[in-house]
């Protein structure tokens, strides 16, 4: 609970500077070299003072919050843990500009070294110190993965001598503007609908629900590492020809199919030994898990195109379509928990969201085939 409810709150916290970053530095490395420092120290002080202003807010109403779950022994945690919020912003935001940089490979390294560090610790720390040990854990991997980030991007911007004094602020923030309500609409829904189960199921249900979509999350981290990959190719190549736009698209849905088909397939063998793992609280967990992980092949294609709209400045194409996905998705699930009393909570909202991905995914495919008929009819 506590976990879902900083990340969803960093989500929106970093005003989707993370890809517009990596979408504005791959632009101005090929026109204007000057202005690159601008938009990295520009973006860093928007998504700092902005993140802090979200961790502030969590400190003042964290006891109506755990009141709300019917959790009240949480008010603590969310008091002192909302400076995760700040490190999990700035880790986002560094990714996207190391993106931009096309550094890919210390994105990764950077993410596997901070994995390593939550993995070590929660194992050393859970079992002796119980919810303290693993907040540790938490907290420890994002200011690691903070650390790492933004060294890199000094060093990055360090090497640049060339230094333009225009100020970037307000272009980075009108661009992101669409995303950003975007990323805030996704906070509302996601975590209102983690707030919706504990009122109409439980905590259990949650944690199962919680526990399946971090499989979900792991068969995703190649192709969430290739999201900066994406976004700055299509970046590059979206003022060039249609037909290699279009190869680049194929080659990218492909590649990211492969990257979370490979995992999911693993975990579907082993889907019975890892429900197993969890103990008996968590019993029926496998058949939640195997629906789980299949609707992730919807989820990586829904990506790319996602980052293609935003390569190609279609932000407001983006906005509608994502921002009825998730309304749909929080509407629908409350109308759900609400008729079912909260049975079998974890299974119903997963059916219903593999259901809606698909849907997601169906849509970005038919906008994006008329786009692409209409362009090849215009160069004809």
């Amino acid at each position: 609970m506590v976990k879902t409810t900083m990340y969803t709150m960093a989500t929106f916290s970093t005003l989707a500077f993370g890809n517009t970053s990596t979408k504005f530095i791959a632009d101005y490395l090929q026109k204007d070299l000057s202005c690159v420092k601008s938009i990295v120290r520009s973006a860093l002080w928007i998504v700092l003072l902005f993140s802090l202003s979200m961790c502030g807010l969590l400190f003042l109403f964290s006891e109506q919050i755990a009141i709300f779950v019917d959790e009240p022994q949480l008010a603590r945690a969310f008091k002192f843990l909302g400076i995760i919020i700040v490190f999990r912003a700035l880790n986002t935001l560094g990714a996207g500009i190391l993106g931009g940089f096309k550094d890919f490979r210390r994105v990764g390294i950077n993410n596997i070294i901070a994995g390593a560090v939550m993995f070590s610790l929660s194992i050393t720390l859970a079992r002796p110190f119980g919810l303290t040990g693993a907040y540790t854990a938490l907290i420890s991997s994002q200011v690691c993965l903070c650390i790492l980030n933004l060294w890199f991007v000094y060093r990055y911007q360090k090497n640049i001598a060339s230094y333009s004094t225009a100020n970037l602020a307000k272009v980075l923030f009108v661009f992101s503007l669409p995303f950003a309500i975007n990323e805030l609409v996704y906070t509302a829904t996601a975590w209102g609908s983690s707030m919706i189960m504990t009122k109409f199921a439980s905590l259990g249900e949650l944690g199962m629900y919680t526990a399946c979509n971090q499989w979900n999350a792991i068969i995703l981290f190649m192709p969430g590492l290739l999201g900066n990959v994406i976004l700055s190719y299509l970046s590059t190549a979206a003022s060039g020809d249609r037909q290699e736009h279009h190869a680049l698209m194929k080659r990218m849905l492909f590649v990211n199919f492969v990257s979370t088909l490979v995992p999911m397939i693993i975990v579907m063998i082993f889907a019975n030994y890892i429900a197993r793992y969890y103990g008996d609280s968590f019993a029926g967990m496998e058949s939640i898990l195997r629906l789980c992980i299949f609707g992730t092949l919807f989820t990586c294609l829904t990506r790319v195109f996602d980052s293609n709209l935003m390569s190609s400045g279609k932000r407001w194409t983006a906005f509608i379509i994502s921002n009825t996905f998730y309304i749909t998705s929080f509407v629908a699930a409350s109308i759900l928990l609400y008729k079912t009393n909260g049975v079998n909570a974890a299974m119903n909202m997963m059916k219903l969201g593999v259901i809606l991905s698909a849907s997601a995914l169906t849509t970005y495919v038919i906008e994006y085939s008329i786009r692409y008929k209409k362009a090849t009819k215009v160069n004809q």
